[in-house]
């Protein structure tokens, strides 16, 4: 049994787009990602990122390595992120934690850094 209303029928509202970032449309790739720190907006071709990597804690953080900057995400529940960078459809990442009872769903990005590899 479903819950759904009309089981299979396209939704009538879109989902919201997450408040974290953009991603780009499913089968498109991202050329470049943009990250928004506090103080500015940092653009890097995609080509360059050479890995990443993921480990789990509190918080979880997400490195992502280039051949001369290191980009270190922490907050919770980034494997939507990490998906993202698998795809190829991060174009935009920024923070978005609140301590609000009740936040949306997904990814909470609590800080981005960007320092030398």
């Amino acid at each position: 049994m479903s819950i759904e209303t009309h089981p299979g029928a396209k939704p009538l509202l879109a989902a919201p787009p997450p408040n974290w970032g953009e991603l780009t449309l499913e089968g498109e790739v991202a050329v470049a990602v943009r990250f928004l720190l506090e103080q500015s907006a940092v653009t890097i071709p995609a080509m360059l990122f050479r890995r990443w990597e993921h480990t789990h804690g509190t918080p979880e953080t997400l490195v992502i390595g280039t051949e001369s900057e290191r980009i270190v995400i922490e907050g919770l529940n980034l494997g939507e992120v990490r998906a993202a960078l698998d795809l190829g459809r991060l174009c935009e990442l920024r923070v978005n934690y609140t301590t609000k009872a009740g936040a949306r769903p997904g990814p909470h990005i609590r800080r981005i850094t960007i320092e030398p590899a």
